[in-house]
């Protein structure tokens, strides 16, 4: 199956509530409200490799977009750590993401750094395909954050 990346769009007043432990983390990602997230398949860690030029690290906001934020859910025991952005950091990631089309992208490809790097998915990302791959997921993606920005909404971040 592997690890596959997700974003959540959250209003900010949810996200406000998730923090404060009054509203249900697990309900709103995984029960009867989860939904509406957009799957990034096994593409994320590429992607985030692409935008940041390193395979965890970056400069914000682009860093940002898919490894950064806080934790929501820090506990031990989680299997699955959920890391949220503010409406303001999700508006900085969308202006950042705005101004990179996919040639922009094309240009962060280093096929064999990412092979060294150990980036997910690809066990060698000089094969045909992989940069059309990520490329499929990345003009989602800046819709995504573009129409959170537009409705003042917070971001989940979450691989599983």
């Amino acid at each position: 199956m592997g690890m596959i990346g997700y974003l959540k769009r959250v209003p900010a007043e949810l996200l406000a509530a998730l923090i404060q432990k009054t509203a249900t983390l697990d309900e709103y990602v995984f029960g009867d409200e989860a939904g509406d997230e957009l799957d990034l398949d096994k593409a994320w860690h590429g992607l985030h490799y692409l935008l940041c030029g390193d395979a965890f690290g970056g400069e914000e906001p682009l860093y940002n977009a898919l490894m950064g934020g806080q934790p929501i859910n820090e506990e031990e025991t989680e299997d699955i750590i959920v890391r949220y952005l503010t409406p303001d950091q999700v508006r900085e990631v969308s202006r950042a993401l705005e101004a990179l089309d996919d040639d922009a992208l094309k240009k962060g490809f280093a096929p064999d750094d990412m092979n060294e790097a150990g980036v997910y998915p690809a066990p060698d990302w000089n094969d045909a395909g992989e940069l059309d791959y990520l490329l499929d997921y990345y003009g989602p993606m800046k819709a995504y954050y573009r129409q959170a920005a537009e409705n003042g909404e917070g971001m989940l971040i979450y691989v599983s």
